[in-house]
């Protein structure tokens, strides 16, 4: 060989490189072209130091490209030529603590094919293991106490490999080879069956007695990867009623798991990219189209037509499943408002009122990990609950500065950022629950130990109230507030690469304006590092705070009232004294608040169509509106649009003087929620045309709650693009306040490099 023909370079892979078998994969391909040198993990990097001919060289890098782990991400691929050091072999070496600084982690990953089989091979030394994995699955984000990702960083350092398991751990062509999650039945994890009381049960097989149980009609809770479930027979109706009073979910859908997607077949409506989801690496809870008649008691998704099912992604997942049970309800062990269960004295402590028996491993969870929740709508995957598989996010953003945003009040997440990327943490919860709120503040440790993260700056919302704007407030450091539904139209903006203005449409629930009143139908032009409102739904006062989301016919009361229209002709429901209390309440100022809020004007037009006067779950209300859509209908009511000094106002008047006639008029339910779904379709349309006109933006993003109405979404969608907007929306991160700490990340990002932040409401402009 000349030596001329002999090269040596320096190759930097940045992205998700770590637990997803980068460093095994690069050995091989490495020893299988005759190249030396090595391969190691540096944080959010591998960095790979290879040596020999060039043509080889060529070809290793042409595969490192085009050819890496399937649960890898490469965002970098940098190459730089090195003078000759004379290696005489190819090695992976240790990883260095102190390069691993960055905030690339790697999301859990459910069971591969090649696991499985093996998990299904009689005589095979992991038949049936419920902790079976290799290099390309397994636990990782729920299970790392600190980078890098090695087997001593996470909660398998308790487990010493056995010679079996070494021996395939150090061999290079084993799928197993530097596997840190690699264990048998004879050095991994064991299960074990608790009573209620929390005493081990005795058998010699407690996975055959807990699928006994399921069939009995028994609740289990069952712990996984990020947390406990809890689990009972889907189709044993008097199982399903009485884990929803027992956890306090008296109508909220529970999540199914189907033992494969035959079964899923058998039930709902699957397209083909919705079979690719399910049986993916991720395996998420997928809302599906229910098939008619229902196959599954009704209880489990009440008024719904849409059902949130998945499939096994943890091994012992598969052995709960019988010969009698082909769906069993995969609901989060927790009780109804707390944090999902995934330490073992607590969740025994928990769910000891619900669950008879416990399916407990000795495997520790770092991180509580929700199932993550996702649906297609408009021919796109969206993400509805960041958790596990998807968890956490990492995507690039242009800021480079260091930012900890802390997300909103409700289903919280966190963000931090550096280095051009933004990382988003799984959903967290509701603060206002207290043992949420110690998990946010565990979270935030985490991701500061892991990441040795100080932030530059601290983003919030402007809401004083919430929890997580209390906590950013306390921390030494540069703060700065976000305007709720600015952080929706920033995130959105972020995650579509938009950098330009844009025309933000924004219809979410609540959220704290800059003129004190409660945002949430609005119409901005804006960037990431700020916004001018030019457009917004009509405020109403509304009385009651949280009460007045509880029971949506609180909205109704009030636009009945700005209408001077007597409530007891629409409220028949509602006791007399308690729409006199409210009223005399309104009348006399007492805890009421201006809103612009879309969410409760659904609200208020779901009370008038007779739907729950209590909700119980989240936008109850308008999700069962949205339910009885009839996509054969395209009439819409007659709508006023109000040009003032400040912009324009979306009225209410004629929307709502036209369905309370259709009530008069006894037309159906179903006609009235598509009119009005119609109606908000043509009158967003024509408001976005107005703000084209005077700005010349084409771009258009459409964020906040009411976004996750995929009727809405994809009407508004569709004619929008037909008028020529180029169309964004959350796809990345979930349009709820879930993709909030995103947003705010990035407008704090922006704002910090710009120096200033614009935050102009439709009558008065605020410096922040």
């Amino acid at each position: 060989m000349v030596v001329s023909d002999v090269n040596r370079y320096i190759i930097t892979l940045t992205g998700i490189v770590q637990g997803v078998g980068f460093r095994p994969f690069v050995f091989r391909v490495a020893n299988r072209l005759h190249l030396n040198g090595w391969v190691e993990n540096g944080g959010s990097r591998v960095i790979v130091d290879v040596e020999g001919k060039e043509d080889s060289i060529k070809e290793f890098i042409h595969i490192l490209q085009n050819e890496y782990p399937s649960n890898a991400t490469i965002t970098d691929f940098q190459i730089k030529s090195q003078q000759l050091f004379g290696y005489t072999d190819f090695s992976i070496k240790t990883s260095d603590a102190e390069e691993n600084t960055a905030n690339f982690l790697p999301a859990d990953i459910a069971v591969c094919k090649s696991c499985i089989k093996e998990f299904n091979t009689l005589g095979n030394n992991r038949f049936q293991y419920p902790f079976i994995s290799c290099t390309n699955c397994g636990p990782r984000y729920s299970i790392i106490s600190s980078l890098p990702y090695d087997r001593e960083t996470t909660s398998m350092s308790e487990f010493k490999m056995c010679s079996q398991c070494i021996s395939e751990y150090c061999t290079p062509r084993n799928r197993r080879f530097h596997a840190q999650t690699n264990c048998c039945s004879d050095c991994g994890p064991v299960l074990k069956l608790l009573d209620a009381h929390g005493n081990t049960v005795d058998s010699s097989d407690c996975v055959k007695l807990a699928r006994q149980l399921i069939c009995r009609g028994k609740i289990l809770a069952v712990k996984g990867i990020g947390g406990y479930h809890l689990c009972c027979n889907a189709k044993d109706l008097t199982a399903v009623q009485r884990l929803r009073r027992l956890k306090h979910r008296p109508h909220k859908p529970l999540a199914v798991m189907a033992r494969n997607i035959e079964s899923i077949n058998k039930i709902c409506e699957v397209s083909k990219q919705e079979k690719e989801i399910l049986t993916g690496s991720k395996k998420p809870i997928l809302l599906l189209q229910k098939k008619s008649p229902e196959y599954l008691p009704q209880d489990i998704a009440p008024n719904q037509k849409r059902l949130g099912i998945m499939l096994p992604y943890a091994p012992l997942q598969f052995l709960l499943f019988s010969d009698e049970t082909n769906y069993l309800v995969m609901t989060s062990g927790n009780i109804s408002g707390s944090p999902i269960c995934y330490q073992d004295d607590v969740a025994v402590s928990s769910l000891s009122h619900v669950a008879d028996y416990f399916l407990v491993h000795n495997r520790e969870i770092i991180v509580p990990v929700d199932d993550a929740v996702v649906k297609v709508a408009d021919g796109y995957e969206i993400l509805v609950r960041c958790g596990r598989g998807y968890a956490p996010l990492i995507i690039p953003i242009e800021a480079k500065s260091r930012v900890l945003a802390v997300g909103a009040e409700q289903k919280c997440s966190l963000c931090i950022t550096e280095n051009g990327y933004a990382t988003v943490s799984q959903y967290i919860g509701n603060l206002n629950e207290y043992q949420t709120y110690k998990v946010f503040n565990k979270q935030i440790k985490h991701f500061e130990s892991l990441f040795r993260y100080c932030p530059d700056i601290y983003a919030y919302d402007l809401n004083a109230d919430y929890l997580s704007t209390r906590y950013a407030k306390e921390q030494v450091g540069k703060k700065i507030a976000i305007q709720h539904h600015h952080a929706h139209m920033a995130g959105c903006m972020a995650e579509n690469k938009l950098s330009n203005k844009a025309i933000g449409v924004i219809y979410d629930g609540t959220g704290l304006g800059t003129d004190d009143a409660i945002w949430g139908g609005e119409f901005f032009v804006g960037s990431f590092s700020g916004f001018k409102r030019v457009g917004h739904l009509k405020y109403v006062t509304l009385q009651g705070g949280d009460s007045v989301v509880r029971e949506p016919w609180r909205c109704a009361l009030s636009y009945l009232l700005a209408l001077d229209i007597d409530p007891q002709e629409f409220l028949p429901q509602i006791n007399l004294l308690a729409i006199e209390m409210v009223k005399s309440a309104i009348k006399n100022k007492i805890k009421c608040f201006k809103s612009s809020s879309m969410g409760r004007f659904f609200d208020c037009v779901a009370a008038l169509c007779g739907f729950e006067t209590q909700i119980t779950y989240d936008a109850q209300a308008a999700i069962e509106l949205e339910s009885i859509v009839d996509k054969e209908i395209y009439d819409f009511y007659k709508y006023s649009i109000i040009n003032t000094e400040d912009g324009f106002v979306l009225g209410y008047e004629h929307i709502l003087n036209e369905i309370l006639r259709d009530i008069r008029k006894q037309e159906q339910k179903s006609i009235i929620s598509t009119k009005f779904h119609n109606t908000l379709i043509e009158s967003t349309a024509e408001c976005v045309c107005k703000i084209r006109e005077k700005t010349e933006i084409k771009d258009i993003v459409l964020s906040g709650g009411v976004f996750e109405n995929i009727y809405l979404l994809e009407r508004l969608a569709s004619k929008l693009r037909n008028l020529k907007f180029n169309v964004y929306y959350n796809r990345l991160t979930p349009s709820n306040d879930g993709g909030i700490s995103f947003g705010q990340a990035v407008a704090a990002g922006s704002i910090l490099k710009e120096n200033h932040y614009v935050s102009c409401g439709s009558s008065k402009s605020n410096q922040h």
